[in-house]
């Protein structure tokens, strides 16, 4: 058996006995091996497997992380931070999940009764019946996907509202807001929508009561106001896992949680792959983490032993543009491994020639789920994800595709609604900031070479962008 060795940045965590500590770990610098050591170091210090909170934020991590400290012979389970919420909210009342598609049943009722849905829909991407009458109108806009796109819009608001907290009240302060921002027409609209959301949301939470059901945000917000009631199990350590991706609701569980305990608290995560903004996930609870928890100290994991020196220079200039990103000068032995860009005017016999080298593990990674529709195959090395459902995974080779300067690639330019600017922090405003994460993401899940796929008349403005800023470490294969 390969002994372990750690460098010295995982050892400074593994000894550091600070009240809280967020450790910044860049891709592939060892993270997950950080945290078992971590929690084998709390064990020989004698604090028991179970007085130990360690939270991810998907099964299928926290099963990833529970079995290899099994391995380790440690027996925890790993908890989502879903999972821990219904279990503290099973000891108080007798709930169960609502039904996934019960918001957007109601949400639909009352659009399907509502009259003006022309005043309210303002996708960037319609624009309706010009001399037509507004009966005429009105029934267009009941077809998809003018319907959907509303529809989305409302779902998407009410659980950014519930993920950030907010409350009935905070009604008043968006009419505020919107008093205070808007001219007179945009003002009409904006109040239509935010009465309209009002009566939908308080249709839904009087569903959740009388049925005795909870949603997912429920699970977090429900759990948070019992633990500050009635306290919780007496746990001595809290480490969560994917830190970057943590919204406001889960940092107040958080910090319920540690204020009946006085747990230490290890954070670890990174903001350079925080890619869930639309669920609620806000970065500024990671890149401002003193504020949160006062006292606190921040160590870096600034090797990695996955990408190449090179890859990492094109990563970091390219990730830096975002203005509210934690600078860190990541560092690798892996060196002289280029990152090729094919242009191609025929995606199917480039896509042939390069398939016929492919003889290693391969991710085939795009925005979309339905781009996997124009690969023609994969061959048995191959395996195809959208980019975030690949976040924490690697494999020797990534291909990049959907590289094209369109509507729905990368980066992806279908813009927020404008209503969601009420419930979405403000602060990662900066143009294509989570489509730069993203790409950031799909860019560092080789532990080689990275291809990219990109049409020759019409390159992503991130292919451009590479090439102007990175071009001695990328290679042009322009032969196909």
């Amino acid at each position: 058996m390969n002994k372990i060795i750690l460098d010295k940045n995982q050892k400074k965590v593994i000894k550091n006995n600070s009240k809280n500590l967020l450790v910044i770990a860049g891709a592939g610098s060892g993270k997950t091996l950080t945290i078992v050591y971590k929690i084998k170091k709390i064990i020989n210090d004698s604090i028991k497997p179970s007085e130990i909170l360690c939270i991810t934020f998907t099964k299928a991590a926290a099963n990833s992380l529970t079995q290899k400290l099994l391995k380790e012979n440690i027996n925890l389970k790993v908890k989502t931070f879903h999972s821990l919420g219904y279990e503290i909210i099973k000891t108080s009342k007798n709930v169960r999940l609502v039904k996934e598609d019960t918001l957007d049943n109601i949400i639909m009722k009352y659009l399907k009764k509502y009259q003006n849905l022309n005043s309210l829909i303002a996708a960037p991407f319609i624009e309706i019946g010009k001399g037509k009458s507004k009966k005429l109108k009105n029934e267009i806009l009941k077809q998809s996907p003018y319907i959907t796109y509303l529809k989305d819009t409302i779902k998407t608001f009410i659980n950014l509202f519930k993920s950030n907290n907010y409350s009935i009240s905070s009604f008043e302060t968006f009419f505020q807001k919107n008093k205070n921002e808007h001219f007179i027409t945009k003002q009409i609209r904006h109040n239509k929508f935010l009465k309209l959301v009002k009566q939908i949301y308080l249709s839904y939470e009087d569903y959740l009561e009388y049925t005795q059901t909870i949603d997912f945000h429920d699970m977090i917000n429900e759990a948070t106001k019992i633990v500050n009631n009635e306290g919780i199990y007496p746990y001595k350590y809290i480490i969560i896992d994917e830190y970057q991706d943590t919204s406001l609701n889960k940092c107040e569980f958080i910090k319920a949680i540690q204020s009946k305990t006085d747990a230490h608290l290890l954070a670890v995560g990174d903001d350079w792959q925080s890619i869930y903004r639309f669920t609620g996930s806000n970065l500024e609870i990671f890149t401002n983490f003193k504020k949160y928890f006062p006292n606190s100290k921040i160590i870096k994991l600034n090797k990695t032993y996955r990408n190449s020196i090179e890859l990492l220079k094109v990563t970091r200039k390219f990730i830096m543009k975002n203005p509210y990103q934690i600078d860190k000068k990541i560092i690798s032995n892996k060196t002289n491994i280029p990152i090729y860009i094919y242009y191609y005017n025929d995606f199917k016999k480039t896509w042939n020639k390069i398939v016929k080298k492919i003889k290693e593990e391969t991710l085939v990674l795009g925005r979309n789920n339905k781009d996997i529709k124009h690969i023609p195959f994969l061959n048995e090395y191959m395996k195809y994800m959208t980019i975030h459902k690949s976040k924490g995974l690697e494999a020797k080779k990534v291909i990049i595709i959907n590289l094209e300067n369109t509507i729905n690639s990368i980066p992806n330019k279908i813009k927020e609604s404008e209503y969601l600017k009420y419930v979405l922090p403000s602060l990662d405003n900066y143009p294509y900031a989570e489509e730069r994460r993203l790409f950031y993401v799909a860019l560092t899940r080789t532990k080689s070479s990275v291809i990219l796929l990109t049409p020759k008349e019409n390159p992503s403005i991130f292919i451009n962008e590479l090439l102007k800023d990175s071009s001695k470490y990328i290679k042009i294969m322009e032969k196909y």
